[in-house]
């Protein structure tokens, strides 16, 4: 079993938890949630990753590109998925189809809401940003209104309602 590690980002928004290992970033908690057990405390690698992520809760555009991702232990489609989903611009959004067509599996839109669910990197992988056909929000695994306020901080939510 890989070693992971935990450290705490603070938000205006609360305490973000963040896993990491050797792999890069594991996994990323929204605040109010957490993982099942302890890990040990560690300082992040990447001591911008705070600052980046309180500019972007503040509305700036931040590049997570950099940041290094632990895609251990998902399915090929969804890490495929999740992959293409990295790729999405702030402030625009795509379809639960297209994100399906991106990772090479254009029927599978189903299932990329299923593989969108496991996202473990919510944010760095934005799955805030893939939405229903017709604007329709579609589902999201964090806390209830954060799809809505991610989207309002990227200036996509007006888009979606101009367009539906």
């Amino acid at each position: 079993m890989r070693e992971l590690y935990c450290d705490r980002i603070a938000t205006p928004e609360g305490v973000f938890l963040i896993l990491f290992g050797i792999g890069g970033i594991y996994e990323i908690f929204f605040p109010g949630s957490g993982p099942d057990r302890e890990y040990p405390y560690r300082a992040l690698p990447w001591p911008q990753l705070a600052e980046d992520l309180n500019r972007y809760l503040k509305g700036e555009t931040v590049d997570w590109a950099g940041y290094p991702l632990d895609f251990s232990g998902y399915r090929p489609f969804t890490a495929a998925l999740l992959g293409q989903v990295r790729q999405i611009p702030a402030g625009q959004v795509c379809t639960y189809r297209r994100a399906a067509e991106l990772a090479g599996s254009p029927k599978a839109w189903r299932a990329a809401g299923q593989a969108l669910k496991a996202n473990r990197h919510p944010i760095i992988v934005p799955c805030h940003r893939v939405v229903g056909s017709g604007g329709k929000l579609g589902g999201f695994s964090g806390p209830a209104g954060w799809k809505e306020m991610l989207l309002e901080l990227e200036d996509a939510l007006e888009g979606i309602r101009r367009d539906s």
